[in-house]
């Protein structure tokens, strides 16, 4: 391949000539005098170093002509630029260690849309609809307008129910987006619906009937009742919030809250905004249907433009509770990414990004009391800053957007929550909860690059994650002798845990599908991928079949996880049945998960809003791939009464009457968040 550079043979070669020698010895060579060339030469013999005298034999130099090494050189170059034109995202030197499979597989992975500056010029015409919510066109292949949305909440609520997060509306709504990337759940839904059409047109109408039978709740006065009624209610939210909602984000101090609120002392503006979105969040887990609307309101008057100009702890844990819980549970993802986004510029505004550098740990007696609660205002602002950072971790997991600087080690020092007390459980929880955000703000931040992420980078943060899980507690990961508190926190946990893996091998599946790659031009660490993601999918759909609990909020939660789930079997049975010879046993097992995932979702009807839709957008796909009507189950919409949860905001006034616990649990912000896709 490569030229040796030697001259031309000849039919009798003559026996090399012998190596030439240094007129001058070594040692003359040194002083710098005339040598005779004697064996010892005179002048060593007159210095008397007659041992030092010797001759080195000089190198031979083998002369390449210029046009032997232009020839190598653009061998060389030629050579270098195929390379780069094959993997343009990787260094030469990368590639030189790699097997033929791994090579094989970066070209795959490559062979998508590109973003090289020639294509930016003259873009493509063809496939206009990516894996990637970012070239979006209309449906006759006219651009259409510029990026908007309307989250506003003067919306019908037919409208309300479906957002860019739970693409809902993707089959009848052709208007351009928000920006999603391959990790949300309108990638894969393409993805379902270019393969195959008719679940489109079957889902479209499906939502005409929708529109034409809208659920429309009527909101109760705000003051209804007497005084007393109306303090027991707030009563009644705010144990619901602390019981149900606490744990996932504790960045409350319970005991100074609960203080601050019976004494009934505090009108700042800061406080009256946190105290409405606590009540407004527990009214949600108290399983009211109007409530949540009226402390809202309240809310908002407190939580306006001028609220950024007094920035304080209180205010920012509203904004917390606003973005990364209730916006959501209003689906309004957009609105909830702008607030938890200001959110973040008010807290490292605060300080909350650093560590305070101020400490006495030598505290004398008399001055305990002052230095306690130091340490208890000190916990609650790095509770405050991780609460943030883990609800816009959460919230950001199906987006496919950039970080935009969420967390970064060489500003940021904040210290991990401390345990108070020795069973103060919740700091576990966050602490667990922390670290894995840390790990998922990675992936994110790798998704929203422009390079695909690759097998290799896949299956690395698949086992940095089952680290993360294995080394969690037994209290954060069994139901046995788990506090009752954390029973929200550690269902949360596991969903979230779970749905990471999925979105990770779920992503590579779409890169496959989308480029058409068929099974068998797949390579061996591929097919464990796509087997992989049905293994992830169908533990996703039996954890939440086994764990889910009768309550409004984790049915909220756990409905939107179980949705994401269905979504990788139901892509299964349709590239299956694209095949010439599909394999029946991953049909059976696909098909098996599915009917469970609906007979899970008839169970929770009662629990669920009205206008959640998810599971007759599941069930409509799995009967029109399968032809299967009973397979389909009994959805949501079609039995039992919407209304279920209406009798609460009557029953939050006779508390002692009824068994709260059986009811209720709150959820986390990813519950609201995803219980959004549910709201359909």
């Amino acid at each position: 391949m490569f030229h040796n550079f030697s001259s031309h043979t000849k039919s009798s070669p003559s026996p090399p000539a012998p190596a030439r020698l240094n007129k001058s010895c070594s040692e003359c060579t040194r002083r710098k005098v005339k040598c005779d060339g004697g064996h010892p030469c005179s002048s060593c013999t007159y210095y008397k170093v007659s041992h030092l005298c010797n001759y080195r034999q000089r190198n031979r130099r083998n002369a390449v002509s210029r046009s032997t090494l232009d020839e190598v050189s653009d061998r060389l170059r030629s050579r270098t630029e195929v390379l780069e034109r094959l993997f343009p995202a990787m260094a030469v030197d990368e590639l030189v260690d790699k097997s033929r499979d791994e090579l094989l597989g970066i070209l795959r992975v490559n062979s998508g849309p590109k973003v090289a500056a020639e294509e930016l010029d003259h873009p493509s015409t063809e496939d206009p609809e990516g894996a990637d919510d970012s070239a979006q066109v209309s449906e006759n292949g006219e651009p259409t307008a510029d990026r908007q949305w309307d989250e506003s909440r003067y919306q019908p609520p037919i409208l309300q129910a479906g957002d860019d997060i739970n693409a809902m509306n993707l089959a009848t709504d052709h208007h351009r987006r928000s920006y999603l990337g391959v990790t949300s759940i309108s990638a894969i839904l393409r993805t379902i619906f270019r393969l195959c059409p008719v679940a489109k047109h079957r889902i479209a109408e499906q939502a005409k009937r929708w529109s034409e039978t809208p659920v429309q709740p009527q909101p109760a006065p705000f003051l209804s009742g007497d005084l007393g009624t109306h303090l027991l209610k707030e009563q009644r939210c705010i144990d619901f919030y602390f019981e149900h909602v606490h744990s996932i984000v504790p960045m409350l101090d319970e005991e100074d809250f609960r203080s601050s609120y019976s004494l009934g002392k505090r009108r700042d503006p800061g406080w009256l905004s946190l105290l409405n979105m606590v009540i407004t969040i527990g009214s949600i887990a108290s399983g009211s249907d109007t409530l949540h609307e009226q402390y809202y309101e309240q809310a908002r008057t407190f939580l306006d433009l001028d609220s950024f100009g007094a920035g304080n702890l209180e205010s920012l844990q509203a904004l917390c509770l606003l973005g990364g819980l209730y916006l959501h549970y209003r689906n309004a993802p957009n609105m909830a990414y702008a607030v938890l986004g200001a959110a973040h510029r008010v807290a490292i505004a605060l300080g909350l990004h650093r560590e305070s550098r101020r400490r006495s740990p030598n505290v004398t007696e008399a001055h305990a009391d002052v230095a306690s609660t130091k340490v208890t205002r000190l916990e609650t602002r790095r509770r405050t800053w991780w609460s943030l950072f883990c609800l816009d971790t959460w919230a950001s997991m199906t987006l496919g957007r950039p970080t935009c600087g969420r967390w970064e080690a060489t500003t940021m020092d904040t210290l991990l929550p401390s345990p108070i007390a020795e069973d103060d459980h919740t700091a576990m929880s966050l602490c667990a909860s922390a670290h894995f955000c840390l790990t998922c703000n990675r992936i994110q931040s790798r998704f929203a690059q422009f390079n695909r992420l690759t097998v290799s980078e896949a299956i690395a943060f698949d086992q940095e994650l089952q680290a993360w899980w294995a080394s969690l507690p037994l209290v954060l990961r069994s139901p046995t002798n788990s506090p009752s508190r954390l029973t929200i926190a550690r269902e949360f946990m596991r969903n979230r845990y779970i749905n990471i893996r999925l979105i990770l091998m779920r992503s590579l599946i779409l890169y496959l599908a989308h480029s058409r790659t068929q099974k068998a031009q797949l390579s061996a660490e591929e097919l464990r991928i796509v087997d992989t993601s049905r293994i992830i999918a169908s533990e996703a759909i039996d954890s939440i079949a086994l764990y889910w609990t009768p309550n409004r909020i984790h049915v909220w939660n756990s409905a939107w996880y179980l949705f994401q789930a269905c979504m990788v079997p139901l892509l299964s049975i349709i590239t299956e049945n694209s095949r010439s010879n599909p394999t029946t046993e991953s049909q059976t097992a696909a098909r098996a998960s599915l009917a469970k995932a609906l007979e899970t979702f008839s169970e929770m009807k009662p629990w669920m809003r009205a206008s959640d839709r998810g599971p007759d957008i599941v069930a409509a796909i799995y009967e029109t791939i399968t032809g299967e009507a009973e397979g389909a189950g009994r959805t949501p919409s079609q039995d039992g009464d919407s209304n279920f949860f209406g009798w609460y905001d009557e029953q939050l006034t006779f508390g002692t009457e009824l068994d709260w616990g059986s009811f209720l649990i709150d959820d986390d912000f990813n519950g609201t968040l995803f219980t959004t896709q549910r709201n359909h």
